[in-house]
């Protein structure tokens, strides 16, 4: 199965995730959309990834969603968000994608996230500063590659 993995990366922590999908799914490849546009009707299954900032998906990864929808409609396709909330999760996708198009998902997750207040800027360094005063153990703040490895096997049975 040929797999377009389209997403953008703020800090780089989507980054990551995405290359860690590409190490463990066959036939996919990666666009930022942030650097390239791509046609995913060339592909049998479309992976969506973004970053979650104060419970938004990124801009740019929402135009893609909602210019494709009917495209998306008529393909196999998966979301996955990095955030460090991951209680939350579901309320994100929720809020940002939609009851009908998750409906059609063959999954969707978050992979958690990071917090490194160095690779913030502006107002998301000071959000993020005062949110780690919040949070017990920043530690548990992380990439969860069990989450990874769950959403590559549903993912690659399709």
């Amino acid at each position: 199965m040929k797999s377009a993995i389209v997403y953008t990366s703020k800090t780089g922590t989507t980054k990551k995730c995405v290359d860690m999908l590409l190490e463990r799914l066959d036939n996919a490849v990666s666009f930022d959309l942030e650097k390239e546009s791509v046609d995913i009707s060339k592909y049998d299954m479309v992976i969506i990834g973004s970053p979650i900032r104060i419970g938004m998906m990124n801009k740019n990864v929402k135009k893609f969603i909602n210019d494709n929808e009917e495209i998306l409609k008529n393909k196999k396709y998966a979301f996955f968000i990095c955030c460090g909330f991951i209680d939350d999760y579901k309320r994100y996708y929720e809020e940002n994608v939609g009851s009908e198009l998750l409906e059609g998902a063959i999954f969707y997750d978050t992979f958690g996230g990071e917090m490194d207040i160095d690779k913030q800027k502006g107002f998301d360094k000071m959000v993020v500063k005062m949110v780690s005063k919040k949070i017990k153990n920043v530690s548990d703040i992380k990439i969860f590659e069990d989450r990874i490895d769950s959403f590559v096997r549903v993912v690659s049975e399709g």
